[in-house]
């Protein structure tokens, strides 16, 4: 045993990069917004910046999905619900563009390039 701190430092290294993305995965949740209405496409852009506000949202993917807003939390941070509410008061009023929660597989869990 040459180098014991050196030997101690690389295990700890190791050890810590191992748990480090489970901590990580199960800390986000991903919650699926949808979105129906003539104008939704025109109200995409300020739903986005209106959810990307919110505290405990880690980012907002209003493409991956056509007439859909993916949106990551930290869990336990912020509701559906909230989420839902603030996406609808950013919406233009006069405006057709409903927003509700999906309850599906999309937001089962979080996208590989976001984990």
């Amino acid at each position: 045993m040459r180098y014991p701190v050196m030997r101690l430092c690389c295990i700890l290294l190791t050890f810590g990069s191992l748990l480090s993305p489970v901590a990580a995965e199960t800390s986000q949740e991903r919650v699926a917004l949808s979105l129906s209405g003539q104008d939704c496409s025109s109200q995409r852009p300020s739903i986005g910046a209106a959810l990307a506000q919110i505290p405990g949202v880690s980012h907002v993917d209003l493409e991956s999905v056509p007439d859909h807003v993916l949106v990551d939390v930290a869990q336990g941070a912020v509701t559906p619900e909230e989420l839902s509410a603030a996406a609808t008061r950013s919406v233009t009023p006069g405006t057709q563009c409903l927003v509700e929660i999906m309850k599906s597989c999309i937001s089962a869990s979080l996208s590989p390039s976001h984990r």
